[in-house]
């Protein structure tokens, strides 16, 4: 998963209960966050533990076909785990490291397929679709010298996955959406569940194109929902644990339009800068809620931004983070430019 740049990705808390309930084996070992709010090893944090020794995961990954861990516990990949910590501060995570970072971490957990997500557009590492192709080639066949079959899919990242930011935001997010299929939201429905499908067809699941109706199907009857709550309760974690359940920093600020329009644009960057601003991702609690997205219709006054902190003077920063750069959400209306 190539997170960089995308805010709000919290697409493996929904993929890997989908396989598992299908009856393959996902082991899923991530990172912690390196240059965005949160990394699916910061969400998970919030609904289980996911530092656990070798014989530890072993016995979840035998008793469920599926764990999703924080890889840097384990000690697999050592160097990995020395350059992340340079990079993090830094903010930093470099094209040429992240190919051996992905594929030590697969290839000590026995990983023979894997789908690659690499989001595209302005703001990631991947600023246009030609940038993304040429890095998913070389991954590929990478990947291949070393025994793994890897596909890759090239996705928007034209705007946040769903609408919550942060670890807990994305935790709870993705719970509701496990829960309840008609809570959606879309982007994260149809990005979750595209990749799951392809997982699907190449395990021969599924038929080739028809792995995303089987992983949508899985999610709606309920059955990833099931699986989810089993490997809560493999990790040490509460399998009753609800959505209402996960605590959001106390201290909030709320943001509205200032005029009626068209939502035309969502700056991702600006996301991450105030996500981060709040606390994100050592605070579970901070983070952001996009209320409303791209295309949407909005009247003055309007809520379409809410911030989360643990602490008052990180939430003021943010605060002004949003007023000087006029916040990520930029209104429209149908003028595009008078002459």
């Amino acid at each position: 998963m190539l997170k960089g740049g995308v805010p709000g990705n919290k697409v493996s808390l929904i993929i890997v209960p989908i396989v598992a309930a299908a009856g393959l084996t996902i082991p899923k070992s991530s990172t912690r966050a390196i240059t965005s709010p949160s990394g699916t090893a910061d969400s998970m944090e919030v609904l289980a533990p996911i530092a656990f020794n070798p014989e530890e995961l072993k016995s979840i990954v035998s008793e469920q076909n599926a764990c999703i861990i924080w890889g840097g516990a384990l000690e697999t990949a050592p160097a990995d785990n020395i350059l992340i910590e340079i990079e993090r501060p830094l903010h930093m995570d470099p094209i040429g490291l992240m190919i051996p970072s992905i594929l030590t971490k697969k290839l000590s957990l026995g990983v023979k397929k894997l789908v690659l997500d690499i989001p595209v557009g302005e703001g990631t590492k991947f600023p246009t679709i030609d940038k993304g192709k040429q890095f998913a080639y070389l991954f590929k066949e990478i990947a291949a010298n070393v025994g793994i079959e890897a596909e890759c899919a090239l996705t928007l990242a034209h705007q946040p996955i769903g609408h919550a930011v942060g670890p807990a935001l994305e935790a709870k997010e993705a719970l509701t959406l496990l829960r309840d299929y008609s809570a959606g939201p879309n982007s994260l429905i149809e990005k979750s569940t595209d990749l799951a499908g392809i997982l699907l067809e190449m395990s021969g699941k599924a038929q080739k194109g028809m792995g995303q109706s089987l992983a949508k199907d899985i999610l709606r009857s309920g059955k990833a929902y099931e699986k989810m709550k089993k490997i809560i309760e493999a990790q040490k974690g509460d399998p009753e644990i609800k959505p209402e359940d996960i605590k959001l920093g106390p201290y909030i600020k709320e943001f509205f339009a200032s005029k009626d329009g068209y939502i035309v644009d969502v700056n991702n960057s600006i996301i991450n800068r105030i996500a981060k601003t709040t606390g994100c991702p050592n605070s579970k609690s901070s983070g952001v809620e996009i209320i409303k997205k791209q295309g949407a219709k909005i009247k003055e006054g309007e809520l379409v931004f809410r911030v989360y902190s643990h602490n008052e003077s990180k939430l003021r920063k943010a605060e002004k983070i949003y007023n000087s750069t006029g916040g990520p959400i930029r209104l429209g209306g149908m003028l595009i430019e008078r002459v």
